[in-house]
């Protein structure tokens, strides 16, 4: 009988991994060889940034009314000048009355 020398170390190598010899371990497990060459080829770009933020996962409610303070923002060129007419009263209010209360409480501190 003449059996192929294939057929012998097949047998062989069978017979050795049910014994329990096992080749040696692989010692390279990774390499970054030409990598850098590949991703180069086409430029490294940058991300691009986009235009409007993501409104998904905010609070609903929270982007619903701020839909509504934008569109209450939009106003001509005259209504923002009655607008800012209307805060500078408002402020000089406020002014006086603070100036009140405060002299009122100094004539209360000097009793």
């Amino acid at each position: 009988l003449k059996i192929p020398l294939a057929v012998a170390i097949l047998a062989q190598a069978s017979s050795s991994s049910l014994l329990g010899v096992r080749a040696m371990a692989k010692s390279k497990n990774h390499t970054g060889h030409n990598q850098i060459y590949k991703n180069h080829r086409n430029g490294i770009k940058k991300t691009r940034r986009p235009r409007k933020m993501s409104m998904s996962g905010m609070n609903c409610r929270f982007v619903r009314n701020q839909a509504f303070a934008k569109r209450g923002m939009k106003c001509t060129e005259e209504e923002k000048q009655e607008r800012l007419a209307a805060q500078k009263e408002a402020q000089k209010r406020i002014e006086e009355k603070k100036k009140v209360e405060r002299e009122e409480r100094l004539k209360e501190l000097k009793k």
